[in-house]
């Protein structure tokens, strides 16, 4: 399993959030049933939906409006299934909400 967390740079540089993030979804085809909304989920709830789709076999999400809690809980489960050949290849790209600090 590999995360990538996304977060809004300093200014002056020259790509922005919303433009990675566009990028991320062009690569991913736009195909938005490979987007989650984290506000729709609390951090336990958040982690049981990426399990859900990684066992159904998606292997690249795309996770908008993480808060600290949220990306610290899926770290957590990372570590916890760190062995766990099911999860190996997925790639999980956690997008923080802009008041939101690691």
């Amino acid at each position: 399993m590999q995360i990538q967390v996304l977060a809004e740079g300093a200014l002056g540089t020259s790509i922005s959030l919303q433009d990675r993030v566009a990028e991320l979804q062009n690569q991913m085809g736009n195909d938005h049933r490979k987007t989650v909304q984290a506000d729709a989920y609390g951090a336990s709830g958040l982690v049981d939906i990426l399990e859900v789709r990684a066992t159904d076999g998606q292997r690249e999400i795309l996770v908008l409006n993480c808060s600290q809690i949220q990306i610290q809980a899926v770290l957590e489960w990372q570590s916890i299934t760190g062995d766990n050949n099911e999860f190996e290849g997925l790639e999980l790209h956690l997008v923080r909400k802009p008041d939101s600090s690691l």
